[in-house]
């Protein structure tokens, strides 16, 4: 969902500065406002909400492997939110059926529901959220989209894959992440792959009495990637809605600076890229057939930065190399909305581009273009005042989800909480704060949408797990927790037992049947390997509950001994030489030891865990 657009861009008037909220915020010269008028007027008119718009949201399933408070899960979100979560991503074999990308999204010992069902969970508190699998990325490449896409037959063994794969795991639709179709016959075998999945949905719907599974894609932004691979008067009828990620115009991957996800065009820049802007992008597809209401807007939480190189010379345009690696993101060149709110918090400058209606902020030598409140309320008041379906969100996690930040007021995703209020008259509660009123809201689905009441409900939930060898909780200590980071602690009376503290409540949990929680592993493994030395019995726990104990937040590890030398070069999974029954999940650099469960082998070809079979084993 990153993506790759390359720029030129010029020099700017110099800035002046006034004060605002412990940083300095810095507008453009009175004459260069006066010359914009026509422009910075444009985010004055705000229409009302209603309740039609569409408000999806990804979740990236990477995100439960970030450190302290950057770490996300399914019980991070909020009821109310978001209209649909997209699950990135599922993953396509070589014979171009379909499989989970990550291990951790199944059930299994060491993950617990895993990643799929707790995403789904959030439908019993959020009743009216829709899920879907989105299937690709920037990272899958397209060499396996057009070798799928060549063909009747292998696009059938796609989209048959696919619809029994999303149903079993409980979403209600199929996200296309091609990134991107180029040329003339990725065009046409993309659309008939579009065709073809619309009509299988309806099909299976109509033969198993279900709402019909949505389709959906992300689209390109950039004026010729459209032209290259896309016919969208054919496409149009097919979707559902398209996600237009209109973010990355700029990045780190050019010298020149300029802005993450502009709205409007500026003069700061040649003329020859006035179409690189969300109001361009949009119309541009509208323009070339896809009607404004299935047109959702992209909305990065996530900015992107340069080290100047030189640190006086601070206006768009200017130049420099990639910004350093933030402490939780760890990608060169890309941080975190609360990693940015936190910059501001500590003294770096706001400066705001009216022409642009986006700020960008300067820290030392480390230049961020990046969105806040202001610029995502005018790109709310934009996308009613011009007609579009709705807005989402790259991603979840990059908001300020737990309200850490001070410069966030206690609200929990003050990003996305504008999005829920512009569009859908949802108000997202402050941390420990009350539940909101409910709303009336309308859910797209492969049916024609019906309008019901849903109730935000507190924002400190926690999903419940419901797999056959699940705990219910018990009661703990009310200051167990007290001071301590959401996460996983020893039960220092039973080694069969953990407590799980998230926003400073506590849970007792037990370990599935004969393992022992570890304390320098943070999950439950076998009673050898988990180091606890308390006598402890374990009982197994009923199959079923009236209330399930909330979901363990993490099955990550520290790196042992047995693999301490291993180096993580790229991300992805690893099989173990030394051990055919662990495996290592490579996240930014760091490295995240796992073991099979009940005796099962890693395959290093399927990157699975299966039966033992030494040929398949790392070498």
């Amino acid at each position: 969902m990153l993506l790759t657009n390359i720029f030129l861009a010029a020099c700017v008037t110099l800035p002046v500065a006034f004060s605002w909220t412990g940083a300095t915020i810095r507008n453009h010269p009175a004459d260069v406002v006066a010359a914009r008028n026509k422009v910075s007027s444009r985010h004055v008119a705000r229409a009302e909400p209603t309740n039609s718009y569409i408000r999806p949201c990804y979740f990236t399933n990477w995100a439960q492997y970030r450190q302290g408070r950057a770490k996300f899960v399914p019980e991070d979100y909020t009821p109310g939110l978001c209209t649909h979560i997209l699950f990135a991503f599922g993953w396509m074999n070589a014979d171009y059926t379909v499989r989970a990308y990550d291990p951790a999204d199944l059930p299994n010992d060491w993950a617990g529901e895993g990643m799929y069902r707790r995403v789904n969970k959030l439908k019993t508190t959020d009743t009216q959220l829709k899920t879907l699998l989105s299937f690709g990325g920037w990272s899958f490449g397209t060499a396996l989209f057009q070798g799928m896409a060549a063909s009747a037959a292998s696009r059938k063994v796609f989209i048959d894959s696919a619809i029994t794969f999303v149903r079993t795991w409980g979403f209600d639709g199929i996200d296309i992440d091609w990134e991107y179709p180029s040329g003339a016959t990725d065009m046409s075998n993309y659309v008939a792959l579009v065709k073809e999945l619309k009509a299988a949905c309806e099909s299976e719907a109509g033969s198993t009495n279900q709402d019909r599974l949505l389709v959906t894609a992300a689209v390109a932004a950039g004026p010729a990637t459209i032209d290259a691979g896309y016919d969208i008067p054919n496409l149009a009828p097919n979707f559902d809605f398209i996600l237009l990620m209109s973010y990355d115009f700029f990045g780190a991957w050019a010298s020149l600076v300029g802005f993450n996800s502009p709205l409007y065009a500026t003069t700061e820049l040649p003329a020859e890229w006035n179409g690189w802007n969300v109001d361009s992008s949009a119309r541009y597809w509208n323009q070339k057939g896809m009607p404004k209401e299935k047109i959702i807007i992209g909305m990065p939480t996530y900015g992107r930065g340069w080290t100047l190189n030189n640190a006086s010379s601070i206006n768009p345009g200017t130049s420099g190399s990639p910004a350093r690696i933030t402490q939780y993101v760890q990608e060169a060149g890309v941080g975190a909305y609360f990693e940015f709110c936190e910059m501001l918090a500590s003294g770096a400058t706001r400066y705001w581009d009216s022409q642009s209606q986006v700020p960008y902020l300067v820290q030392g030598n480390q230049w961020w273009s990046y969105d806040d409140e202001e610029s995502f309320a005018n790109k709310m008041a934009y996308v009613k005042r011009e007609g579009y379906g709705g807005a989402f969100v790259w991603t979840l996690d990059f908001d300020d989800f737990n309200a850490e930040c001070s410069n966030s007021n206690g609200q929990l995703y003050p990003l996305i909480s504008v999005i829920a209020r512009e569009l859908g008259g949802v108000t997202i509660p402050k941390k420990g704060g009350a539940t909101s009123a409910p709303v009336a809201t309308t859910v797209t689905t492969g049916r024609p949408p019906m309008t019901s009441a849903v109730t935000t409900t507190t924002t400190t939930t926690t999903a419940a797990t419901t797999t056959t060898r699940a705990a219910t909780t018990t009661s703990v200590s009310s200051n167990v927790c007290s001071g301590r980071a959401n996460g996983q602690y020893p039960d220092t009376t039973n080694c069969g037992r953990f407590i799980l503290c998230l926003n400073s409540q506590s849970y007792s949990l037990t370990c599935p049947s004969g393992l022992q929680f570890s304390a320098s592993l943070s999950y439950c493994t076998t009673a050898s390997a988990s180091g606890c030395s308390v006598t402890t019995t374990t009982t197994r726990a009923p199959t079923t509950t009236t209330k399930a104990a909330p979901t363990v937040r993490t099955t990550t590890a520290q790196p042992t001994t047995a693999t301490e030398a291993f180096k993580c070069t790229k991300d992805g999974f690893f099989g173990v030489p030394s051990d055919c029954l662990k495996f290592i999940r490579c996240v930014n650099g760091l490295s995240y030891n796992f073991e099979c469960p009940n005796g099962l082998s890693f395959h290093a070809d399927t990157m699975m865990c299966d039966r033992p079979d030494p040929s398949k084993c790392a070498k």
